[in-house]
C-alpha cells in the first residue's frame, strides 16, 4: 500500500481481531501528522467531513494530499470514507428529498405518513444511490490499491425509517402502529441488502479482498459493515428487542464481518441483547458529548470482553491509551486515537506491546 508500508502485519492483527486471537499486541489506529508536514495536516483535517459533497475527483485530490502528511501508526491505513450521510439508504428511496447542513451531515425531509409501507419504494436510480455507485467506482479507479474505500454509511433500517418518518413521529408509531413499522422495515432491508452487495463488488478487489468502515478504521477479509440503531437511546429495552433485535439479527447473519455502534451510554440498557446475538463480532463504544470518559465505563468493556465478543474504542484523548491497555485483555481488543504528533503515536504503539496482556 502506497502510503504503509506495514500493511500485511496490520492485515494479520485485523484478522486476529475477528477470531479473538491475539498475535503480538492488541489492534490499535494511531493516525498523527508526519514529522514536519504538522501546518498542512492541521489545515487538511479541518475541512468538514462532506466537503466537496458530490464532487469524486475533488474528495480524492483532497484526500491523496491529506494520505500525504499522515503517519499511519499500528493498523491504520489510508481511505476514503464513502460517506452520503447517516442511515444514508434512507435516500434510496423514490421522491425521498435531502440537504447537506454545514458540510458536516445529511438531513433528510420526513415523507410518509401512517401508513408507511405502501409509500416506500426502493429506487435504484434515486439521486442518492446513484451517487453513491459514482464514487465507488471512481474511489476505485483513482486509487488502484493505493487507498482503501470504505463501505457506505447505510446503518441502522430503524435509524433510516426516522429519516423518512419523523423520529417523533415513528416514536408513537412503534406503540400505535407496530405492525406497519415491520411491515416497512422489510422493505428497507430488502434495499439494505441489494445495494450493500452491490457497494462490496465495486470494492472488495480494491480493499484486498475485503472491505472497510473508515471512520471505525476496521478492515475486514469479507463481507464487512457496521450495524446500529441510534434511535434506541430513546425507546425501552422491550422495544429494541420487538423492533430493533430481529434488524440486528437478520444483517449480522447476513454479513461476514459485522460491528455494532454503540453510541453512548443510554443504550447500556440494552447491551444483554446485544451480546446474546451470535453473529455480531464487534461492539463499538462511542463517547457522546458531555459524558463521562471511557475510563468510566471499565465495567461494561470488561463484561463485553468476558461475553466473547471484541472491543472498539474511540478515544479522543491519548492519555486514556495505557490505563485502557492495562485495564482490559489485550485479546479482542481494538483502539482508535489521533496523536498530536508522529513521536507521541509512535511511543503509544511501544506502549501497546508492554501493556500486552491476556
Amino acid at each position: 500500500m502506497e502510503y504503509k508500508n506495514d500493511w500485511e502485519s496490520s492485515k494479520l492483527r485485523f484478522e486476529a481481531l475477528w477470531s479473538r486471537e491475539l498475535i503480538d499486541r492488541c489492534c490499535i489506529s494511531v493516525t498523527a501528522p508526519r514529522k514536519g508536514k504538522e501546518d498542512i495536516y492541521k489545515k487538511l483535517k479541518s475541512v468538514p467531513r462532506l466537503h466537496n459533497w458530490g464532487d469524486a475527483e475533488a474528495i480524492v485530490k483532497r484526500h491523496k494530499s491529506l494520505f500525504e502528511v499522515t503517519f499511519f501508526g499500528g493498523e491504520s491505513f489510508p481511505g476514503i470514507w464513502l460517506n452520503m450521510g447517516p442511515s444514508g439508504h434512507a435516500g434510496f428511496f423514490k421522491n425521498v428529498s435531502y440537504k447537506v447542513v454545514n458540510g458536516e451531515t445529511v438531513w433528510f425531509t420526513p415523507l410518509l405518513d401512517q401508513e408507511l409501507s405502501h409509500q416506500l419504494v426502493f429506487e435504484k436510480k434515486s439521486a442518492l444511490y446513484a451517487m453513491t455507485l459514482e464514487h465507488a467506482r471512481y474511489y476505485v479507479a483513482e486509487s488502484k490499491g493505493s487507498f482503501f474505500v470504505s463501505m457506505p454509511d447505510t446503518s441502522g433500517n430503524l435509524d433510516a425509517l426516522a429519516h423518512l418518518r419523523g423520529s417523533d413521529k415513528l416514536l408513537v408509531d412503534l406503540l400505535l402502529n407496530p405492525a406497519e413499522v415491520k411491515d416497512t422495515l422489510k422493505i428497507i432491508q430488502s434495499a439494505w441488502e441489494k445495494t450493500i452487495l452491490e457497494i462490496y463488488q465495486i470494492v472488495k478487489t480494491n480493499n484486498d479482498g475485503g472491505s472497510m468502515i473508515y471512520w471505525l478504521k476496521t478492515w475486514a477479509p469479507g463481507l464487512h459493515s457496521q450495524l446500529q440503531a441510534d434511535i434506541s437511546v430513546m425507546i425501552s429495552p422491550e422495544l429494541y428487542k420487538e423492533f430493533i433485535v430481529p434488524e440486528l439479527a437478520s444483517q449480522s447473519a447476513f454479513l461476514d464481518y459485522s460491528v455494532y455502534h454503540l453510541d453512548g451510554m443510554e443504550q447500556i440498557r440494552h447491551l444483554d441483547l446485544l451480546l446474546a446475538l451470535e453473529h455480531i463480532q464487534i461492539i463499538q463504544w462511542t463517547s457522546v458529548a458531555g459524558q463521562p470518559s471511557p475510563i468510566h465505563f471499565l465495567d461494561v468493556f470488561k463484561k463485553i470482553q468476558k461475553s466473547g465478543k471484541a472491543l472498539l474504542i474511540r478515544l479522543d484523548d491519548v492519555q486514556l491509551v495505557e490505563p485502557l491497555l492495562q485495564q482490559l485483555s489485550s485479546k479482542g481488543l481494538y483502539l482508535v486515537v489521533e496523536a498530536e504528533s508522529q513521536e507521541i503515536a509512535q511511543d503509544i504503539i511501544k506502549k501497546t506491546y508492554t501493556c500486552t496482556h491476556e
